[in-house]
């Protein structure tokens, strides 16, 4: 095959006109590094933001989250996702509950029999320590 002197050029004037930020690493004001497009996005790495994410959040509701994606002490972590469901009452539960649908780590779902199903999404699976294959076990259906 005979290569085209021209389209060599082309590609490698369209590699020079990326943004200067794009994969550039750079360091985190805690010390990780970054993607510069993370960091001039977010203003902090994902270690970070998932960070003030956990911070965020009431430890009985963090103990609520890893509940309902079965990341529990007793199960081995490559069992971790299993489920993804919590049935909430009314009350306390319910409450915790809207709290994690607030911070983005939860969804509310159905609603039978006094009791609303609630499922983490995948920031919440990331916040409870699943790694991904256990995010993928959890998002099945």
């Amino acid at each position: 095959m005979i290569t085209n002197p021209a389209k060599i050029t082309r590609q490698h004037l369209a590699n020079q006109a990326a943004p200067d930020y794009s994969l550039a690493r750079k360091a985190c004001a805690c010390g990780k590094a970054s993607t510069a497009k993370q960091l001039a996005q977010h203003g902090k790495c994902a270690a970070c933001a998932l960070a003030a994410v956990r911070d965020a959040i009431i430890p009985g509701d963090f103990a609520k989250l890893q509940h309902m994606l079965g990341a529990v002490q007793g199960k081995p972590k490559n069992r971790w996702g299993y489920r993804n469901y919590f049935a909430a009452g009314s009350g306390q539960q319910h409450e915790a509950m809207q709290r994690l649908v607030a911070a983005g780590l939860a969804t509310a779902g159905r609603a039978a029999n006094e009791m609303t199903y609630f499922h983490a999404t995948r920031l919440g699976c990331k916040a409870a320590g699943l790694d991904g294959a256990g995010i993928k076990r959890a998002m099945e259906d």
